[in-house]
């Protein structure tokens, strides 16, 4: 910190300038550094952010032809846009949201649409927490060559709480068995502590087609987690 001096010419000053502030206390005006706001960013945005530059530069590197497949793929599929269910979505956004998806799971990005729609998807049955594992167990078998999902999660809420998006996170899951999911790492690395059973998790999952750009629309609700 330093004192300031004022001069005939200079009478007064506040505020900030480049790396420092200007204030005035019961010692008189002083000087001292401005402080470096902290960075929100987390490793996970660090990573859609990368996703989006990859996916940005694809698309600039696609033929006028391959564009067009993409822009005419919606008047197919029928996707539209999320606030007007009666226009359809560009190619661009569509590519954009698409292989963002893709890329999350794990996926590469698709190169050649095929026209084909998501068949019966399976529904969550059970989560269970236990013994090193967090299982999203599913009715069906899920079959990772033809669809797959994205699903978000909460921390451990109230019983009579609503469901709420906010302060879901992003869950990478590990495949275990055909028709069951692990999400234990990535819930210990978006929360912390793995919670005591039972609980209540709010979560949204979104499916997607492996094989064509078509984008379910999302599944949210409420669950126990088991032991």
């Amino acid at each position: 910190m330093a004192r300031v001096k004022f001069s005939p010419i200079v009478t007064d000053i506040a505020g900030s300038v480049g790396g420092v502030t200007f204030q005035r206390n019961k010692f008189g005006n002083t000087m001292r550094a401005k402080p470096l706001p902290v960075n929100p960013s987390s490793s996970a945005q660090y990573i859609i952010r990368q996703h989006v530059i990859t996916i940005q530069a694809a698309w600039q590197s696609l033929t006028d032809a391959q564009r067009l497949q993409w822009d005419r793929f919606p008047d197919f599929s029928g996707q539209t846009i999320k606030r007007d269910r009666s226009v359809k979505i560009s190619g661009h956004s569509l590519y954009l949201k698409y292989q963002l998806y893709r890329l999350m799971a794990g996926y590469s990005l698709l190169t050649t649409i095929s026209y084909a729609f998501l068949p019966t998807l399976p529904v969550i049955t059970t989560m269970v927490l236990d013994a090193g594992f967090f299982y999203i167990n599913f009715n069906l078998p899920v079959n990772q060559a033809s669809y797959f999902f994205i699903l978000f999660m909460s921390n451990p809420r109230r019983g009579s709480t609503a469901f709420s998006e906010r302060g879901l996170r992003y869950m990478y899951t590990t495949h275990v068995f055909s028709s069951a999911q692990d999400i234990l790492d990535s819930y210990l690395t978006a929360f912390g502590v793995e919670p005591a059973t039972p609980f209540y998790a709010h979560y949204k999952i979104i499916w997607f087609s492996v094989l064509a750009p078509i984008i379910s629309g999302k599944i949210i609700g409420v669950f126990t987690v088991t032991a």
